[in-house]
Formats: C-alpha cells, structure tokens, sequence
C-alpha cells in the first residue's frame, strides 16, 4: 500500500489547484480501475490526483445542473497534453459504466455512431489524430502541443456523454517550414516517412528517408521517446474510429505529402525583374497532383502576385 500511495506523489493540492510535477517516465496511475477508486469520493477520501479533480467537477455538476470548467495550465513539458488526455479518458470510462449499469436494467443500447466506435471512443480517438497534427519536439518536450485547444463535452441530464467538440487555435504553422536543429517538425510527417505503412507511401510517392524533404530535415528526425510506427497505427485507427471513410484518409494523407514536395520545389528570380520563377516541374507537378492540381496552376498561385 505504501508503494502505491508513492506512486501518486506526482500530485498535490495547493488550495483549490491540483499541483503535478511530470516524472519523465510511465507511471501505473492511470489504469481504468485507477478510475474506479477515486468514482464519487471526496477529495479528502483518497491521494491527490487529476481524477479526483475531474469527479468533483462531474458530480458538481449533476447535483448542481450548471456547467463546470477545468484549466489545465503550465510550462512546456510539465504534462498539460498527459492530464488533459486523462481527464477525457476519466469521462469516457465513468460514461461507459454507467452505460453497462442501464444494459443490465435492460434499458436500449445506444447504438454506434458513424465508424463503428461509441461517442465514448470517438472522444478518445480524436487525441491520436490531433498530436499528430498539432505535436511536434522542441528543445524542451518529445511531444509538445504547438496550439491550444477548448474541449467542450456535453452530457444528457442523466449523466451519460451527449456529445463533444473541440475549438483548436493558435496553430504554430511556422514549425512546417522551419525547425531549430534540436526540434522537428509536425509528427505527422515522420509517421509518413516510417516504414509501417508501404500503401501509404506508394499512394503519396513519399521516401523512407525524412532527410529526403527540406521541410522535414531542418532539425532532428528521430526521437527516442516516440516510436512513429506504432504512432502512425494510433493516427491510422483514429481516423477509423472517427468514421472517415478510406477516400477522405487518402485526402488527408496526400495533402500533408503535397507540402513534404512543396518544400523541395526550386525557384529563380526572372531576369531584370523583382519575380520568382520555378526552376524544373519535377517537384511542383509531385506537389500539385498530391492537392488535386497541376503542377504549372500551383507554380502560377505561388508566383504571381
């Protein structure tokens, strides 16, 4: 019991805040029966953890019929992606319990939505999809969110997830053409490059080698911490469970290559005059077909002004 209780000195309270350091390695604190322990308990019942702080806000606000709001706050690397992951698992899974109690009533089972995965799963697949999107290295963090995001959740009067949406801004969209020689780029991009997915790579005409793309060999290519095979499953599953059909996840992927061959595109200025002019189609007519365009109407939409 007391190794357990360790286990959670990665939070404190600090008045109303709930204070984590982050440990830099994983830590048995976030399994489903984690959950259960700290299911309608007071705060004081049980050690400090962001469970407990998401059930006080879920059960304030089915005693109180009002809205509840949780700031996740910190520096760069302190966990704010982790705890904000595991807020939205704490939801899932109380949802999902509440969803079997009713099945044994004999209450009608909700039915699935759009890709076979409940509103439970989907809430919980969106974060695969959007770390790969959105999280890139930094100096400081393997796995850092390059934008903020406001996640709504929506729940019916009996306690059960309705719906959810997620606000995203401030995308850091300078990280695609320029990163510092100790970050990288998009995770998108590497887990592209990656050798997990060979139809992928025919279908965007992408190499295995990151260093074969400008825009992707600024700074560093691996990271210790991430294994892009395995990411690119997660991102891949994702989009399954999210209801994208094969057409649009070919969409997707091609548009994200069209900007790996952007970057290899060589321009020159025109002679006496202040212009740019493309030097060789080979990469803007890789661009072009990867956006659904040819390559001489892609070179003219980036020339002329």
């Amino acid at each position: 019991l007391n190794t357990r209780y360790q286990l959670f000195l990665i939070y404190t309270y600090s008045g109303l805040f709930c204070v984590t350091i982050n440990p830099y390695k994983w830590l048995p604190v976030y399994d489903n029966h984690v959950v259960l322990c700290y299911y309608n308990k007071r705060r004081t019942e049980m050690p400090p953890h962001v469970y407990s702080i998401a059930d006080n806000a879920y059960q304030d606000m089915l005693r109180a019929s009002e809205n509840q709001s949780m700031l996740i706050t910190g520096e760069s690397g302190a966990g704010k992606t982790v705890n904000t992951k595991r807020v939205i698992q704490y939801f899932a899974v109380v949802c999902a319990l509440g969803g079997d109690k009713d099945k044994k009533k004999g209450t009608e089972e909700a039915p699935s939505l759009k890709g076979g995965g409940t509103l439970e799963d989907q809430i919980v697949a969106a974060n695969p999809a959007m770390e790969a999107f959105g999280n890139a290295k930094t100096i400081r963090n393997d796995n850092s969110s390059r934008f903020g995001k406001f996640i709504r959740i929506h729940f019916q009067i009996t306690g059960k997830l309705a719906s959810g949406d997620i606000d995203t801004y401030l995308l850091e969209k300078s990280r695609v053409v320029f990163q510092l020689k100790a970050e990288r780029c998009f995770h998108i991009f590497y887990q592209i490059c990656c050798e997990g997915r060979k139809d992928i790579n025919e279908m965007c005409q992408i190499s295995h080698n990151p260093y074969d793309y400008k825009y992707c060999s600024m700074g560093e290519i691996k990271v210790k911490s991430i294994d892009d095979v395995e990411e690119l499953d997660a991102t891949d599953s994702s989009f399954d469970v999210l209801g994208f059909n094969a057409e649009e996840k070919a969409g997707i992927y091609m548009i994200t290559s069209g900007l790996m061959h952007s970057g290899n595109m060589e321009f020159k200025q025109k002679p006496r005059e202040e212009q740019a002019e493309p030097e060789g189609h080979e990469h803007a007519d890789l661009a072009g077909y990867m956006l659904g365009i040819s390559g001489p109407e892609y070179c003219k939409a980036l020339c002329t002004p």
